[in-house]
């Protein structure tokens, strides 16, 4: 049976522990808008690195991504359905990695910080990402079980 040094057992939980954890829409509505509280499990969050699967939803531009909403599924917008609450979407900051606009879904790696966004005034999201990694992700990886009943979809889904 090979030893481990103690170096290398350093260096193995070290890398366990500096994996980003998978975080769920499911959870971040758990901080409920006008609450004077964060939920503990949510609160642990803060600053520290995540991945999450979701859709994007761009500002500005889709030739230069820099910021975009990420949202639990594709999004329908309409002017007589509510938009998802700031509980139910995260803004990401995307600057350092350039994303490509995609409609599938995307998993999201960077440091998550708990602040209100506004963007031109209204308050757009309660979580902040700051993106270090996008890349492709499974439709089976995309939360669509759990949406909550005012959210549409696009019909394909």
């Amino acid at each position: 049976m090979k030893r481990f040094s103690l170096l290398t057992l350093i260096i193995v939980i070290s890398a366990f522990s500096l994996a980003p954890s998978r975080v769920y829409f499911k959870d971040l509505r758990k901080y409920h808008m006008g609450s004077k509280t964060v939920p503990a499990d949510v609160k642990a969050l803060d600053g520290k690195q995540i991945s999450i699967v979701g859709y994007m939803v761009p500002f500005d531009s889709v030739d230069k991504i820099d910021r975009f909403v990420l949202l639990q599924a594709p999004f329908m917008g309409c002017y007589h359905v509510p938009p998802p609450q700031p509980n139910e979407s995260v803004l990401v900051n995307s600057k350092s990695v350039s994303p490509d606009l995609s409609y599938d879904p995307v998993m999201i790696t960077g440091i998550l910080k708990i602040e209100e966004s506004y963007v031109e005034g209204y308050l757009v999201s309660l979580y902040t990402l700051n993106a270090t990694a996008i890349r492709p992700a499974q439709q089976k990886d995309a939360e669509l079980d759990g949406l909550p009943a005012n959210f549409h979809m696009f019909s394909e889904f």
